[in-house]
């Protein structure tokens, strides 16, 4: 995705719209998603939900729109409290307030985020609370929770003229296929009205999904054509199917068995053509091409190499490819593209043997990198 395009995606994000509108995407804390919440220019969210994936997205654009054009490697504080040991949490709170506190050299500003401030030690975040009843104007922080949060902190943000965001969506059905319609749009993605109400009606609450069909869609499609109900609906894990990820994710697991299953229900319950399944896999490997060898160390850089808004795929994408290593990426590569000329008639076998031989030589491929890992960690 280029830079313009996610520009221009913020600016369709940042535009007036009736509070009516902000409030049908679950938005609390008594402000809507244009207004930046500043005290002495200072800018503090947190975002809060209890699925990861969609707190994620939020903080995502949340950090572009701080950033902006800005080099994030400079301006950029990453930091998490989630941790098992409260000294271990004590350190990342520390750390996060630390930076907060020191002066951005070569920019004008600084960013700090921290991440599960939901912990269970109240304690540990006192260095957090006392930050925000004074905090530094050149520094703005974003917080993310995906449980309870302390109501000391809570306060404390409020104090320091903070906004919450909540990802939560509302349980209404037409509020919440508003939500989609809005995210759609974020995405460049153009749908009709009939492929929308499929995404509603077959998500239903669980909009947890909802970022892995949107990805879905773009490594599908792009942003070039307007989709149809047909278009979309083959990706939405119908009754008897399940959704295309799972394809993925167990070749990334080395399950070639629980791999083969997943490919029968997208290829019969799912109605998907072998060279669809085939875009979808291409894709996939792609990324890991173009993460092998690149100085990428954190889901940002991923992110911007991958020119892709969602930090839980870059994420993934990222840990997978370090897990494969070049050789096994460079042989994936040869596996899809020998597959691919073989559907179009090189060789005479049957479609679905194509596949199931891809599939399982793909998983082998995952689950011998993997293993050649854990040997190399013995030694």
């Amino acid at each position: 995705m280029s830079r313009r395009r996610d520009d221009e995606r913020g600016a369709r994000r940042h535009g007036d719209a009736p509070d009516a509108f902000w409030g049908a995407l679950g938005v609390v804390g008594g402000s809507h998603r244009t207004a930046l919440c500043e005290t002495n220019g200072v800018t503090i969210y947190l975002i809060t939900g209890d699925d990861e994936s969609l707190v994620l997205e939020e903080l995502g654009t949340r950090v572009h729109e701080l950033i902006g054009d800005g080099d994030r490697s400079l301006m950029l504080d990453d930091y998490d409290a989630e941790k098992s040991t409260v000294e271990e949490i004590e350190i990342a709170v520390r750390a996060a307030v630390d930076a907060a506190n020191t002066l951005a050299l070569f920019t004008e500003r600084r960013v700090v985020v921290l991440r599960h401030v939901n912990v269970p030690k109240v304690d540990a975040l006192q260095p957090l609370v006392g930050y925000l009843a004074s905090p530094v104007a050149a520094t703005d922080f974003i917080f993310t929770a995906t449980g309870a949060v302390a109501k000391s902190v809570l306060d404390a943000i409020k104090k320091a003229g903070g906004s919450t965001v909540a990802t939560a969506v509302s349980q209404k059905p037409k509020e919440r296929e508003l939500w989609f319609r809005e995210q759609l749009e974020l995405a460049g993605l153009r749908l009709d009205p009939h492929a929308i109400s499929a995404i509603n009606d077959t998500l239903g609450n669980d909009t947890g999904r909802f970022p892995g069909i949107v990805d879905t869609l773009l490594s599908t499609y792009g942003t070039g054509k307007k989709l149809s109900y047909d278009d979309v609906v083959i990706f939405l894990g119908e009754s008897g199917s399940t959704a295309p990820w799972h394809l993925t994710d167990a070749i990334d697991s080395g399950n070639t068995g629980e791999a083969l299953k997943v490919l029968h229900r997208l290829m019969h319950a799912g109605e998907m053509h072998p060279l669809q399944v085939m875009v979808l896999l291409h894709r996939h490997f792609e990324r890991f091409a173009r993460l092998d060898g690149e100085n990428v160390s954190s889901p940002a850089d991923a992110m911007a190499l991958l020119s892709i808004r969602s930090e839980f795929p870059a994420r993934k994408a990222m840990q997978q490819a370090e897990k494969l290593g070049s050789d096994a990426i460079a042989q994936g590569i040869v596996l899809l593209a020998d597959a691919d000329v073989q559907l179009r008639g090189q060789r005479d076998w049957p479609e679905e043997l194509v596949m199931e031989v891809l599939v399982a030589r793909l998983s082998r491929l995952a689950g011998g990198a993997r293993r050649n890992r854990a040997i190399s960690r013995q030694r």
